[in-house]
């Protein structure tokens, strides 16, 4: 005896090929209904943060310090990495001596000035050894006269005489002052106007050894990189040499970049791993990178076709593959004028959203460069007529849906206003609550009698 199970198997396979004298086509059908419509365009896409910045090395040096590691928050204009530089100090010293010697390129004449003093002074010094114990003797003498009267006229004739040796000596003193005077006024002139012509003649030298000097300081601010604004850190990769001349090769002897990039420790070889302290940086390289992750993007590829439709504003969900279990909201805050090329080889025009929620959402799990999918609003309307998406049915002439009246599938032409994922807002020729086919209007005509019934709950 069959089992309840084969028999109903028969009884739809009899039904479904038109036994018990029924042969009209079954169809499956849903009622025409109203509501909102929300048409979305579907992009793949990578997570991204707000903002990102590599910071490279200024100059060539060697790491003495490493102020912060891989995953560490910093702030902005905080000290990651210290170099050491042997060509930024060879670079201060020959900057600095050619500072001094710009500056020591002056002439300074010599008027004699000071040596006329001393000859004054000299002569003068001669005469008072001379005068003076001559004016002392007289002097005692005029005081050894007995009558008061002569002694007093005799003293009064030595003060006289004194009084004009002492004149003299000023005149003497004065004469050579003014000798001396004139001269170094003389020595002055010349050593300015002789000056004025060295600083025309150097004043290339001056702004030339100016300019070194101010590139030098420059590159010695370069020895410390710091983080241009708040974020997370990652540190890049070690290269095999600072870049300076390899040890043994004569100077200003450069080797060829193929050949160099085979030989470990010459400049331009490749390195590898982390940097770290000791390792050598030229002037360049990405010494570390900055992540601003206070706000999580995701950039997404979005086709040529889509384009036109996407703009600031709109509404997104944002599906991270590796978070399945959450479905994030999101929404664009850009799409870019150019062009890129995908992954997949088509065009795409770069769309960034922002993830806005929900609020329970963990986002600490979420890195940078994640693969991810969205999906955006583009348009959203409150339709009279909806009907399922699957219910269209595209033809050369326009599209048409199949509506059961009396019995019969008619074939009515709609326009198609906004074009959902499961649900389609149209205008023609439906009420609301009509039956329109989902299911078996393959092969259907105009007119058809059919059988119709509500879909079952798996179909799709």
């Amino acid at each position: 005896m069959p089992s309840p199970r084969l028999v109903a198997v028969l009884l739809a396979l009899a039904l479904s090929a038109g036994c018990f004298g029924d042969d009209r086509p079954a169809v499956e059908t849903t009622p025409v209904s109203s509501g909102e419509v929300v048409e979305r365009v579907s992009a793949p896409a990578r997570v991204d943060a707000a903002a990102r910045q590599d910071v490279a090395a200024a100059v060539s040096g060697v790491v003495v310090a490493l102020d912060a590691a891989d995953g560490d928050a910093v702030v902005g204009a905080q000290p990651v990495v210290r170099l050491e530089s042997s060509q930024v100090d060879l670079a201060r010293e020959q900057a600095a001596a050619a500072q001094s010697a710009a500056a020591a390129a002056g002439i300074t004449v010599d008027g004699g000035g000071d040596a006329s003093r001393a000859r004054t002074a000299e002569a003068v010094a001669q005469l008072d050894a001379e005068t003076r114990p001559r004016i002392a003797e007289a002097r005692a003498r005029a005081g050894e006269v007995a009558a008061d009267d002569q002694r007093a006229a005799a003293l009064s004739a030595v003060d006289a005489v004194e009084a004009s040796y002492l004149t003299t000596r000023a005149a003497l003193l004065a004469a050579g002052d003014a000798v001396a005077a004139g001269q170094d006024q003389t020595a002055a002139s010349l050593t300015d106007a002789l000056n004025q012509a060295v600083a025309q003649a150097t004043a290339a030298q001056r702004a030339q050894a100016d300019a070194a000097a101010a590139v030098a300081a420059r590159q010695a601010d370069g020895l410390v990189a710091v983080a241009p604004f708040d974020g997370t850190i990652q540190l890049g990769g070690g290269a095999a040499t600072d870049g300076a001349p390899a040890a043994g090769l004569p100077p200003g002897l450069e080797l060829p970049p193929g050949l160099a990039g085979g030989l470990t420790g010459l400049p331009g070889a490749a390195g590898g791993g982390t940097l770290r302290v000791g390792a050598p940086v030229t002037a360049g390289q990405t010494l570390f990178t900055v992540y601003d992750l206070s706000t999580l993007y995701v950039t997404a590829d979005v086709d040529e076709v889509d384009a036109p439709t996407v703009g600031a504003g709109q509404p997104a969900t944002v599906l991270i593959d590796a978070f399945s279990e959450v479905e994030f909201d999101g929404v664009v805050e850009s799409v870019d004028i150019e062009a890129a090329t995908t992954e997949a080889g088509g065009v795409g025009f770069p769309a960034r959203v922002r993830i806005t929620g929900p609020d329970t959402a963990d986002l600490t799990g979420v890195r940078v460069g994640m693969t991810a999918s969205v999906e955006i609003a583009t348009r959203t309307v409150d339709a009279a007529l909806v009907v399922p998406s699957r219910a269209l049915v595209r033809r050369d002439d326009g599209t048409v849906v199949f509506v059961v009246r009396d019995g019969r599938a008619e074939a009515v032409e709609v326009t198609v206003a906004v074009l959902g994922d499961e649900r389609a807002a149209v205008d023609g020729d439906l009420a609301r609550d009509e039956a329109v086919v989902v299911s078996g209007f393959e092969g259907l005509g105009d007119g058809d009698e059919v059988r119709a019934g509500a879909p079952s709950a798996d179909s799709s």
